[in-house]
């Protein structure tokens, strides 16, 4: 995140390093266009020989200026960037419109033949070098091609600027050095220009080509801006410390190159040392970052299996939680048997079962005989404890997993048996009265016995047809009733219902 402000700086900076160097090029461009309209052009000359002002390269200088302005800020295919394009083209055909005239000069094929026909060697002597116009062809080429769609094509607009920074390099070491031929190959003002403009042009364009290491954040980024930027000035000081040492007689030719040399090694030295010291350091604090980021990582993906098994375990304990409140939602809560709402929801779904594969049903309803009295005279927690004895042991009579037992209320239990006749119903109804029977629990005041018994109803149904719960309880709840009336402590049985 701290990255992010140098970013918008770094490149807010970029943009208005590009417009700066655009006005300084409109500036030059101005300069030599009112030089040459106040009849100054001699004026200017800062060394003999030197080429002068003229006003087609302060005009070519204004389009490209312009041009690069309006490339730098408009949006590609804009109106303003195809104005910046054409301007780029207009600079190009301003600076090179003499450009034929200055070749023919400089070959002096004008001059070559005199009127009588003899050939003047004499007038092949020293002309104008067209660096200038070489350079508007080849600056006003790389603004054209600036920021093309095609990644290829927006790559050699940094190669055309080769050639101009060459020719304004040529112009202005030539100059500081003192060498006459290379001092009037450019104007004094246009060399710095040129080398302005391209480079301005060069890094105008940071998404392509080698402006776009220089200005990332790379380690060949880091490298280019500290070595392009220190060794080719330390070179050039060298250079012309020994061409004015030479001059001036402080110095011979050969220790001057040898000094230049060695100096220039250590100066080279200097910063390539220096650079690896500071990449070094980015590097150190890149490991560094990536440590504690694995660090981080590491610690992250701790908390991540903590927090996963704490999540397990609490699924866990929630599905625990859930299954113990389905059960207590199933379940009676003091005998432990199925409870009155399962106990209807079950009864339905198997009357559909038997219903739809034309299969039996045997449901038992029986109570316990005398309960009571056997809660009024033994206490109601005494009754509860009945109950669940007489729970347990009507439960151990159900053998298959479809067989349910279910409190129906009170002291009333039901027995739901799936797939089973009237003898089968029988035998599980006999087996729970006598399992009853065997626990021999005390009860004085029972008219059926002197131990507490059950008393229950057997009602099977077979579907030939549409039936109902109700009606099969109804069944069960009759033959109860039949059996209290008979004395209690059995059980009785109704024929097979066609339901």
């Amino acid at each position: 995140m701290p990255a992010m402000p140098f970013i918008k700086s770094s490149i807010s900076i970029h943009n208005w390093s590009i417009r700066a160097a655009a006005i300084v090029v409109g500036l030059i461009g101005a300069f030599e266009v009112a030089a040459w309209l106040l009849h100054m052009a001699p004026a200017v000359r800062l060394h003999a020989g030197i080429a002068t002002t003229q006003l087609n390269s302060g005009c070519a200088f204004m389009a490209a200026a312009t041009a690069l302005w309006l490339l730098q800020t408009s949006a590609p295919d804009s109106p303003p960037f195809r104005l910046g394009h054409a301007l780029a083209v207009l600079s190009a055909m301003i600076g090179c419109a003499p450009l034929a005239q200055d070749l023919s000069a400089f070959v002096g094929l004008g001059q070559l033949v005199r009127g009588d026909g003899v050939v003047d060697v004499t007038a092949l002597g020293p002309r104008h070098i067209p660096f200038t116009e070489f350079g508007f062809l080849f600056a006003g080429g790389s603004l054209f091609v600036l920021k093309s769609r095609d990644p290829r094509v927006a790559a050699c607009c940094q190669w055309l600027t080769v050639p101009p920074l060459v020719f304004s390099l040529l112009a202005m070491i030539g100059r500081a050095y003192g060498v006459e031929s290379l001092s009037r190959a450019m104007a004094a003002e246009a060399a710095p220009g040129f080398f302005v403009l391209v480079l301005a042009t060069f890094a105008a364009d940071a998404k392509h080509g080698f402006a776009n290491i220089v200005v990332g954040d790379t380690t060949g980024g880091t490298i280019s801006r500290r070595l392009l930027a220190a060794i080719p000035v330390a070179l050039f000081v060298l250079g012309w410390a020994q061409v004015r040492g030479e001059a001036a007689g402080l110095f011979g030719a050969q220790f001057g190159a040898v000094a230049a040399t060695v100096i220039g090694i250590a100066v080279s030295t200097a910063a390539v040392v220096l650079t690896a010291i500071a990449l070094h350091q980015t590097d150190l604090k890149r490991k560094e970052a990536m440590a504690r980021i694995r660090d981080l990582n590491a610690r992250h993906e701790g908390q991540v299996e903590e927090r996963t098994a704490q999540l397990a375990k609490s699924l866990e304990e929630l599905n625990e939680a859930n299954k113990q409140l389905e059960r207590l939602s199933q379940h009676d809560g003091l005998t432990g048997v199925a409870n009155r709402r399962y106990f209807d929801k079950y009864l339905e779904t198997q009357i559909g079962i038997a219903r739809r594969h034309n299969r039996t049903l045997s449901l038992i309803l029986c109570d316990v005989d005398a309960f009571k009295l056997y809660n009024d005279n033994y206490g109601h927690q005494a009754g509860d404890q009945c109950l669940k004895q007489v729970a347990a042991a009507i439960q151990s009579c159900c053998r298959r997993t479809a067989d349910v037992v279910a409190r129906y209320g009170g002291e009333e239990f039901a027995i739901v048996l799936p797939e089973t006749g009237l003898r089968g119903a029988m035998r599980v109804a006999e087996a729970a009265r006598e399992a009853v029977a065997r626990l021999k629990i005390p009860h004085g005041h029972s008219p059926a016995a002197p131990i507490v018994s059950i008393s229950g109803g057997v009602a099977v149904t077979v579907w030939k047809g549409e039936g109902t719960a109700q009606q099969l309880i109804a069944s069960a709840d009759q033959m109860l009733y039949e059996a209290k009336h008979r004395g209690r402590n059995r059980m009785v049985a109704a024929q097979p219902v066609a339901a």
